[in-house]
């Protein structure tokens, strides 16, 4: 015998690995998008194992149903950030170079003025996107591990 009742995804108790992914779903304020998916992509109804293990075994498909990134997706990010932050470190370290390099044998007066016109506002931009490009790998990070 079948039994069918309505199930609202607030309230469903998930079990074992689906319970994070739920919890994500939760957070995330998704669980009226999820419904929606469910209802039309099982228009015949699905049971609480069903939907168990379709949060358990596919969340990245769920993820992906409800705009959520994926974990690879978010690993994929930090991956790209730190090699952009790499990148401007090496720009960061270049500009320094160059600089010492140029004004080897100027005074510090002349160094001071050639600093302030030509490397300064280089150097301070490259310093705040080191630091925006950190704090969003952090970000990332700990996106990371709430998935």
């Amino acid at each position: 015998m079948r039994i069918y009742s309505e199930l609202d995804l607030n309230t469903f108790e998930a079990w074992s690995g689906a319970v994070n992914t739920l919890d994500r779903i939760r957070r995330e304020g998704k669980c009226e998008e999820l419904e929606s998916v469910l209802e039309e992509n099982y228009p015949e109804g699905i049971d609480e194992t069903e939907l168990n293990d379709l949060l358990w075994f596919d969340s990245e498909t769920v993820y992906e149903w409800v705009g959520l990134r994926t974990e690879s997706e978010i690993e994929s990010e930090i991956e790209e950030a730190k090699s952009e932050l790499a990148d401007l470190e090496d720009d960061l370290k270049a500009l320094d170079e160059d600089y010492n390099t140029y004004c080897e044998d100027l005074s510090e007066i002349e160094r001071e003025r050639i600093w302030i016109e030509s490397y300064k506002d280089d150097h301070n931009s490259l310093i705040n996107d080191i630091a925006e490009i950190k704090e969003n790998i952090a970000e990332l990070e700990e996106e990371l591990k709430e998935v």
